[in-house]
């Protein structure tokens, strides 16, 4: 039958509009593949072949003041993980968890975290042993995605001597990362101490590295090489000496040590207890060690002497004698007659002991709350407040550490805006002795001491003394930062708190802290908290005609401050007699 020229049937037409449908969807598939998602496939084609590595830089080295270092590096393996590659996480996880002894749960929570950047290495676990990065490589075929890498890691060579002042390392968290757009998932960064304060100079640049890889992940060849360049070293005022000296006798207690120059502000030494092993942090915590840290209800990651903030007692009777002397309301001769209390209204305030008659500077010596408490009467709670502001309390001192607390200095106008309370005269006889509202912190007691001692020159705390090049050229000096206090020591009023001072140290409360041949002047301080037995406190400096050296010890609940926290000082005042000796003509002291 001739068929030419005859319509082509329906079912034809349809076949044929499918086809050439067809072929137009696998055109246009064609066209987005290489035209608009070319480059993406490239990339990930690339990525089968190519690995860039972060190779880290080392930290610069931490040294003390006569130049032995406290804190290097050392070479360590990380194992990483590209999660691009990781076709299955679960069972990676399976099979990396007992390679590696973390957890699957952790495991899983971080390489989840990376895969919002796939193509960057995700720390599994650093510092690990050799054995397991042989295991990692013999089975490296069942662990795709899985790399390692060497990386240097934090050695702490004094063990915990100076953990709080030295500080520690973490991973940079998310939080930080969207502040610090200079650093990279994964990388370590300062948590605490000069480690934090000094980051951005101790950390260095870290460099590239190129790889070529076989289908395995095995490195074939090396394509090109960006150098790490090291961090910058940092040398610090912390003497090692008087550090472990400090941290000795705060072994098995709670509390902080300061010592410092008062002409400068240079903190030799530095301590908080208890303590904690800062190589924990190396290369990165495990989740049991940091939940048992932070489970410790004795805080061993606070840095009580700058973050924690106590009554500070009789110390800051210093305060209250500066202002009765100062203002006039009493002289270094003045008399006054203790009997053992003080009524205010149908109030009774009970000293512990009856001292009878006395003069200022005896007064001083037996630290008599019935005298300071006459005299803070007479001063009144404005006077006080001033005096107390003038001294530095209240307000942060400026060290170099983070974390600073400001402490308080309670006025009228503060009390009916927290308390909703009017201020009462008991409230400034309270003040009077350092209790009911006051808070300090052991660092700005030595502060508020040097500044006694200098005769009013208030210094900036530092632990910072030289940043130094990786080839030593010193590349900046923490010189020393000091004001007026905004009151005026007058040579008499100096000189009377001073002979007070020092009659507590020959004969007084902290006759606990006298060392032959030595002339200092100190405070002591019990100071009653509503946590339980009172806080032990002791501050003094020296030598007396020419200060040099000023020394804080606080002892949590320790009771008497010339009992448990002179000792203490006294030690310090003696191992720091290198420190006070005139230098020959021509030898400068690091």
């Amino acid at each position: 039958m001739n068929m030419e020229g005859a319509p082509w049937s329906p079912r034809v037409v349809r076949l044929g509009l499918i086809i050439l449908l067809a072929f137009a969807l696998i055109e246009g598939r064609l066209w987005s593949l290489q035209a608009i998602d070319g480059g993406r496939y490239l990339e990930l084609s690339e990525q089968n072949r190519l690995r860039d590595y972060k190779v880290p830089a080392p930290r610069g080295v931490i040294y003390d003041r006569s130049g032995h270092p406290l804190v290097t590096n050392r070479p360590a393996f990380t194992v990483s993980v590209l999660p691009m590659e990781v076709p299955d996480p679960q069972r990676l996880v399976a099979e990396l968890a007992p390679i590696l002894g973390v957890e699957r749960e952790e495991l899983l929570a971080r390489l989840e975290a990376g895969r919002a950047r796939p193509f960057e290495p995700v720390v599994l676990r650093r510092d690990v042993s050799k054995s397991v990065v042989m295991t990692v490589e013999e089975r490296r075929l069942d662990l795709p995605g899985v790399i390692v890498q060497a990386e240097p890691v934090r050695e702490y060579l004094l063990g915990n001597l100076g953990t709080h002042a030295l500080g520690h390392l973490g991973e940079i968290t998310e939080e930080e990362l969207r502040t610090k757009p200079q650093y990279r998932a994964g990388d370590l960064i300062g948590k605490s101490g000069v480690e934090r304060t000094y980051d951005t100079h101790l950390r260095g640049e870290n460099g590239r590295l190129r790889v070529e890889v076989d289908a395995a992940g095995r490195p074939v060849r090396v394509l090109s090489r960006r150098s790490s360049r090291p961090g910058h070293s940092l040398v610090l005022n912390l003497d090692a000496t008087l550090q472990e000296v400090a941290e000795k006798g705060l072994r098995g207690r709670t509390g902080a040590v300061v010592v410092m120059d008062p002409r400068s502000g240079e903190v030799l030494a530095l301590a908080s207890a208890p303590t904690f092993d800062p190589g924990l942090f190396s290369g990165g915590i495990s989740p049991a060690n940091w939940r048992r840290l932070t489970a410790d209800r004795r805080l061993p990651l606070m840095n009580r002497a700058v973050e924690s903030t106590y009554e500070p007692g009789s110390v800051f009777k210093i305060i209250t004698g500066l202002a009765a002397l100062g203002e006039g309301v009493a002289r270094r001769d003045s008399r006054f007659e203790c009997t053992g209390s003080l009524q205010l209204g149908r109030w009774i305030f009970r000293d512990l002991v009856v001292h009878g008659t006395l003069n200022f500077i005896k007064g001083t010596a037996v630290s008599c709350n019935v005298m300071f408490w006459q005299l803070g009467r007479a001063l009144g709670e404005d006077r006080l407040e001033r005096y107390a502001r003038a001294l530095g309390l209240g307000q942060t001192t400026g060290i170099d550490l983070p974390g600073e607390a400001a402490g308080l200095v309670p006025s009228a106008e503060w009390k009916q805006r927290v308390w909703k309370e009017p201020w009462y005269p008991g409230d400034t006889l309270n003040m009077s002795i350092g209790q009911g509202f006051v808070l300090t912190t052991p660092v700005q007691i030595a502060r508020m001491v040097g500044a006694v001692a200098t005769g009013g020159k208030l210094v900036r705390p530092h632990l910072a003394r030289r940043v130094l090049a990786p080839d030593g050229a010193e590349v900046t000096a923490v010189g020393r930062e000091i004001e007026d206090a905004p009151l005026t020591l007058t040579p008499s009023v100096q000189h009377a708190m001073r002979e007070g001072m020092r009659a507590v140290v020959e004969g007084g409360t902290g006759a606990a802290a006298a060392v032959p041949g030595m002339a200092i002047a100190g405070k002591t301080g019990s100071a009653e908290n509503p946590r339980g037995i009172p806080h032990a406190w002791f501050a003094g400096y020296a030598p007396i005609e020419a200060p040099a050296l000023v020394v804080v010890v606080f002892i949590e609940h320790g009771r008497r401050g010339g009992e448990v926290a002179a000792p203490i000082a006294r030690a310090l005042f003696e191992a720091a007699r290198p420190l006070l000796a005139p230098q020959p003509a021509g030898l400068v002291r690091r």
